[in-house]
This record gives structure tokens, C-alpha cells and sequence, in this order.
């Protein structure tokens, strides 16, 4: 008697050959679906803002190019970024505007601050700058407004006269990830990345504060163990 599986084998093969596969076999092979692209973080997202639109007027005196890479891992698109300036990755994010006569003219009289620890000077902090930035609105009746002037409630100038114009417009920016690009989330993500600007070597730092108690701690340990060993073999 010939074995069970020799006598399965010529039917499994006249069952390919023929083409009466069973239906777990015939079944389509369908592609696979594209992987999502991975959800940024929201001072990336932040970073991209302060990119196209922010770094028109405004300057991070304390930060550099190369800072972003923490962010952005493209450094091709950061380089590309510094060269737009005349400068390169170890260079600081300087004022687009030759001198400040230059961007006072550019922006109705008022030179555009430096940002770089704006989220810790100015009064309100993160909440302020997110709350102002999403909330320009129609002056509204019986408030006139000089040129290059806008209203914006939350604005701490004088009966709340504002003269940025408004930075951020819906959809303004294709954000990698899929997040739609509405005013409040541009408003929230880029004062994420301020905050994350302000002290953009913290990490840095905290890494070198933590290695160098290490080492001291070690450096006592061998200290202690050399007395204790003098402190025996002496007389």
C-alpha cells in the first residue's frame, strides 16, 4: 500500500495544473496599503511654519541653523534654508531686513522683534502668543484704524491696534503629516516651537549636567577608596 502523501501528491499537482485551486488559493493578491506618514511632533510642524512664513520678518538671534536638525533631519533643506540667507548651518537665524530702517518700512513703522526667547519675555508667555496669533478679526464699529494697523482683541497695544499683519491664513501650509493646516493648530504648533526654540540646547545641557555628576561621583568613590588604603598602611 503506497503511502498516504504519495498518493495526495499527483492530485495536489493535477489540481494546480488544471487550476481547481481551492478558494483560499484563488483568492486575488491585493496591494499593500501605503504607510501613513509618522504624526509630527507639533513644534516640527512649528518649525515649518516659522520657515515659510515667520522667518520673512523675524529673526532668532540665539538659535542657529543647525539647531533645527533636532527637528528637521533633512539638513539638505536646512542648508538649503541657510543659503537662502548667504549663510550656512552654523550661522544664527539673523533679520531678513539689511538694517531696522528697512523693517520698520516693511511693517507700518514697527521693527519685527527677535524670537528667540520671546515666549519667556513677553508678558502673558505661550498662552498669549497663541491666543493672539488666531484671533485678528474686523475692527468693529466705531474703531477706526490708521494704515498698516489691524485689530486684534488680544494684542496688548494701545485699544488693542496691532501692526503685524495677520501671519497665518487657513491652509497656508501642507504639513507633512496630514494635519490640516486651520489658524488655531498654526497658532499652537508654532508656539510650540518657540517654547522649544527658547531653550533648544536643553537636552544638550541637561545630558552634560548628568555626565559630569557621574563623574564626580566616581572621582569621589576613587578618592575615598585611596584614603581608606592610606589610612590603613599608615603607622
Amino acid at each position: 500500500m503506497m503511502p498516504h502523501r504519495l498518493l495526495w501528491a499527483p492530485f495536489a499537482l493535477f489540481t494546480l495544473i488544471s487550476g481547481a485551486s481551492s478558494p483560499a488559493l484563488a483568492a486575488p493578491i491585493t496591494a499593500a496599503s501605503p504607510t501613513p506618514p509618522p504624526i509630527m511632533k507639533p513644534e516640527e510642524r512649528g518649525l515649518l511654519i516659522f520657515q515659510q512664513i515667520c522667518s520673512s520678518c523675524h529673526s532668532m538671534d540665539h538659535a542657529h541653523y543647525g539647531d533645527m536638525i533636532a527637528l528637521q533631519l533633512d539638513v539638505a533643506a536646512l542648508q538649503h534654508w541657510a543659503q537662502q540667507r548667504h549663510t550656512g548651518l552654523e550661522s544664527p537665524i539673523a533679520s531678513p531686513y539689511p538694517s531696522v530702517a528697512v523693517g520698520k518700512a516693511n511693517n507700518g513703522g514697527d521693527y519685527p522683534p527677535d524670537l528667540s526667547h520671546i515666549v519667556r519675555t513677553i508678558r502673558g508667555g505661550p498662552d498669549y502668543i497663541r491666543h493672539m496669533l488666531a484671533d485678528y478679526r474686523p475692527a468693529p464699529p466705531g474703531v477706526t484704524l490708521a494704515p498698516h494697523t489691524y485689530y486684534n482683541p488680544t494684542a496688548l497695544t494701545h485699544h488693542h491696534k496691532f501692526k503685524m499683519r495677520p501671519p497665518l491664513q487657513e491652509g497656508a501650509i501642507n504639513f507633512p503629516d496630514g494635519t490640516k493646516a486651520t489658524i488655531p493648530q498654526m497658532a499652537s504648533d508654532v508656539t510650540a516651537f518657540l517654547q522649544w526654540a527658547d531653550d533648544s540646547h536643553k537636552r544638550t545641557r541637561h545630558f552634560i549636567g548628568t555626565a559630569v555628576l557621574l563623574y564626580l561621583a566616581l572621582l569621589s568613590g576613587i578618592l575615598l577608596a585611596l584614603w581608606r588604603v592610606l589610612k590603613k598602611d599608615a603607622p
